[in-house]
């Protein structure tokens, strides 16, 4: 029941977490993009129609000019009897004039032309309430006029004017173009620039929270380390009294039970060895780091193993790019490697250990790799757990105190280990 209720609170944290991080993503990235975008769309339709606007006011300037002229013009020409249709003829090149037409004073239609083959867009209603307004057409939007003017035969006439348009199209077409390329570009940017923003948050949280988390262990393990050292310390007065009574105990007592007393005194000083380990395995590392000789420092631990395991039949090669010389602690480092070498050897029934070590960027990096039989998922997820051993006489100390060892030098240590096919520990430490 207990562990239905952890695994449960497990998932809701999950959760909770996956909320927090859509949410976040929806805060810094999606949020911000959107109102850029509507903001990027409303200027630029406003820049849009306010282009249409003021050129139209230029067209409308313009043709009021035109019409000037021509009333000036047709006023000139009709006082000289010339036929309307003549009149027009003479500003037929007119390219962005599409079409032109003069109405008596009743607004009938006198004489014309237009570039839409005998067709000219012209209602009564519409003249009668404007003086210019905008019509589609198989061309494109046309710009019409329409304007009053006496004659000097004192008869009132009318002048109707549509302006092609096509060039603002083509202007307003070519400003949506570009809008979209821009559009494009600043969408990109805008992209990078808040999923780097987004990033750099999450960065952040993530940081902020293992900060917490670091803390809190911390805080846990000075709780534990006081207390258990306090234990330890209470423990190991009676186990050296019990020890020193077995020890007197064994030189006094008759020879059938020796053996048995001897039996006992090995059990105390394990219980006792338990302790030490547990001891400093909380204790804070106070490095004292010195330089030595790496190459020196592995082929004098591997002359301890070949004393330590005669019989083993599994071999160890060293090989380096260049001499390398650590400035590191070098007891503590010679533990840390002495417990991967021990965890290789008890792996491997035979093959080899390769153990390779290069510079890199200021960094040494070491690599300690057998041919034994690899690690389980559920070993590697406890690997460097404390008191977590597969091993029958394993008490699960030295992987976790080699952690603390490479983590005290400000280093790190990685691993990768397949079933049947080995394992391989790299260990990486400033100071090269």
């Amino acid at each position: 029941m207990e562990r239905w209720k952890g695994t449960n609170k497990k998932e809701r944290e999950r959760k909770k977490e996956l909320l927090l991080k859509k949410k976040a993503i929806f805060l810094f990235f999606f949020l911000p993009l959107i109102g850029i975008v509507v903001l990027f769309f409303i200027l630029s339709t406003v820049n849009r129609s306010y282009i249409k606007t003021k050129v139209e006011d230029l067209v409308k300037d313009q043709l009021r000019s035109t019409a000037e002229i021509l009333k000036a013009n047709i006023s000139h020409f009709l006082s000289e009897n010339y036929p309307a249709d003549d009149i027009f003829d003479l500003y037929s090149g007119e390219e962005n004039i599409y079409y032109m037409a003069l109405l008596d004073e009743k607004k009938n239609i006198l004489g014309w032309k237009s570039q839409f083959e005998g067709y000219l867009p012209l209602s009564q209603k519409t003249i009668q309430e404007k003086e210019s307004w905008i019509i589609d057409s198989p061309a494109g939007k046309i710009f019409n006029f329409f304007s009053s003017f006496s004659a000097p035969d004192q008869k009132t006439y009318h002048i109707y004017l549509g302006y092609s348009l096509v060039n603002l199209e083509e202007m307003i077409a070519h400003s949506r173009r570009n809008f979209l390329i821009l559009f494009a570009v600043i969408g990109g940017i805008g992209i990078i620039f808040f999923l780097g923003i987004y990033q750099i948050q999450a960065h952040y949280l993530k940081k902020e929270k293992e900060t917490e988390k670091e803390k809190r262990e911390k805080e846990r393990f000075r709780e534990i380390s006081a207390f258990t050292s306090g234990i330890a310390h209470e423990i190991k007065n009676p186990l050296n009294s019990l020890a020193l009574l077995l020890e007197l105990l064994q030189k006094k007592s008759p020879q059938e039970i020796r053996e048995n007393v001897s039996q006992g005194r090995t059990e105390v000083q394990k219980i006792s060895r338990v302790i030490d380990l547990f001891s400093s395995s909380l204790k804070p590392m106070n490095l004292h780091k010195e330089r030595f000789v790496l190459k020196d420092l592995i082929e004098d631990i591997g002359e301890s193993l070949r004393r330590e395991r005669s019989s083993s039949s599994v071999d160890m090669h060293y090989s380096e790019d260049k001499k390398i010389v650590m400035n590191a602690d070098k007891g503590l480092i010679s533990q840390a490697f002495l417990n991967l070498l021990r965890n290789s050897l008890d792996a491997t029934e035979k093959g080899t250990i390769r153990i390779r070590a290069k510079e890199h960027r200021k960094k040494v990096l070491i690599t300690f790799t057998d041919s034994g039989r690899g690690m389980s998922n559920e070993e590697k997820s406890h690997i460097f757990e404390p008191f977590y051993s597969h091993k029958k006489e394993g008490m699960g100390i030295g992987l976790y105190l080699t952690k603390k060892i490479i983590e005290a030098h400000q280093g790190r240590i990685t691993f990768d280990s397949r079933i049947g096919q080995g394992t391989t520990f790299t260990i990486q430490v400033p100071g090269g």
